[in-house]
């Protein structure tokens, strides 16, 4: 996977540093992805309502899998409007993942990634992958404006 593209967020009025310093870089938001164990999907109902709740999942190769059932509320919000966000947080850390769900089938090595994170086994059948469009790190901490960072992915 190319790197995505890590630049300044737009946040008027949160003093964000006009200079790169600072920035985070990709792997950051990878490995607290991966340390993290539960994340937050948010998506949204027929009636426009959001929907959040946690899921198990991690970054690989160049997307987000997630363990879900095809039966939940998730899954049916999925295969209607894919759009979706998945928060995950850490104390003072935060990553944001903006981007669109699809089911496929799980690659290869997923199985064996989500085994050594959970210590559990991915079920069978096709799992939801986010393809994400944007990401966002932050920390609220004293380092907040001078780390702000927003990745861009290239459609692929």
């Amino acid at each position: 996977m190319n790197e995505p593209l890590a630049e300044r967020p737009h946040m008027p009025g949160y003093g964000i540093a006009d200079l790169d310093d600072g920035i985070l870089a990709w792997s950051w938001a990878v490995e607290l992805i991966d340390r993290v164990r539960n994340h937050t999907i948010v998506t949204v109902r027929a009636d426009g309502r959001p929907h959040a709740m946690p899921v198990w999942g991690l970054w690989f190769d160049d997307g987000y899998g997630m363990s879900t059932a095809i039966t939940s509320v998730k899954s049916r919000n999925l295969a209607s409007r894919p759009a979706c966000a998945v928060t995950v947080v850490d104390g003072d850390d935060t990553v944001v993942i903006e981007g669109r769900a699809e089911l496929v089938d799980v690659p290869v090595g997923f199985r064996e990634a989500y085994r050594a994170k959970y210590a559990s086994e991915f079920p069978d059948g096709p799992i939801w992958w986010v393809r994400p469009t944007v990401a966002f790190g932050l920390r609220s901490t004293d380092e907040f404006a001078s780390s702000a960072t927003r990745w861009r992915f290239s459609p692929g």
